[in-house]
């Protein structure tokens, strides 16, 4: 599985996450930023450069304001709850997962 990092060291609003989340993937320009949106193009989509099997690394992250860490926690579990239900209805596994490094990297 392919793992990509992102530098969480100067974000300092939500912004800066999807803004780093979408240039990690590759998405078009006019990718939408809620949750919804990056569910459709990693797990249903050919859009994005990225394809699956990634990880996404959250480095530096120790820092991080709590509306940020809580935006990242909860874009991690919307992940994991897609990539269980598209197993269960079609088989398929989309190998993605999305977490917060421990500690300084």
């Amino acid at each position: 599985m392919k793992t990509i990092e992102l530098d969480a060291r100067n974000w300092a609003s939500p912004h800066d996450f999807r803004s780093a989340l979408k240039a990690a993937l590759g998405t078009p320009a006019w990718h939408g930023d809620i949750v919804g949106a990056f569910l459709d193009s990693i797990f249903g989509g050919r859009m994005n450069a990225l394809k699956p099997p990634y990880l996404i690394r959250i480095v530096n992250a120790a820092d991080l304001a709590p509306e940020i860490r809580d935006l990242i926690n909860d874009f991690s579990k919307a992940i994991e709850e897609t990539r269980a239900r598209r197993r269960t209805r079609t088989g398929e596994d989309v190998a993605v997962r999305l977490e917060i490094a421990s500690g300084h990297t």
